[in-house]
């Protein structure tokens, strides 16, 4: 009995795969000039130009982050107004590296619109320039960055 089973079910498998292909292809073949057009989002990034490269930008944000690594610890021992701007430019290229890449992803003119997309972009270099001459402003006419960190740690 059971090898008479295992001969059916093959046959049968067949002969509604069959059927199955023959109806389904009579169906998508009707439907095919009826469906609308489904959203590609390569096809659809194909037709806007890319704002600038990714990757010599990440490349370079990399090297700089790793130079980074000694210029904090160097900050805490070293004080003057030389480290003071060093410090001062350094965290602002940083942070306006950051912001520009939120802005990059998240502000496109195919999802803002192009005019507040050039507003989000403005804004990002207006915060940038705020940022230096806030921190330059407070090396001048305070205690500075570094003497301020070493308060921190004092407390």
């Amino acid at each position: 009995m059971l090898p008479v089973i295992r001969r059916a079910v093959p046959l049968s498998a067949r002969i509604l795969r069959a059927s199955l292909i023959q109806r389904c292809a009579g169906a998508t073949s009707a439907a095919v000039g009826a469906a609308p057009p489904q959203f590609d989002p390569v096809a659809a990034e194909k037709g806007f130009k890319p704002l600038h490269s990714h990757g010599t930008l990440f490349k370079i944000e990399r090297y700089f982050a790793a130079a980074m690594v000694p210029l904090m610890p160097a900050a805490y021992f070293i004080h003057g107004r030389e480290m003071d701007l060093c410090l001062a430019l350094a965290l602002t290229l940083h942070v306006h590296w950051g912001v520009w890449g939120v802005v990059n992803d998240y502000g496109r003119p195919f999802v803002l619109g192009d005019t507040l997309a050039a507003a989000v972009r403005v804004g990002a270099y207006i915060f940038t320039a705020c940022l230096l001459a806030g921190l330059l402003y407070f090396n001048e006419h305070d205690v500075g960055l570094t003497r301020a960190f070493e308060m921190v740690w004092e407390l």
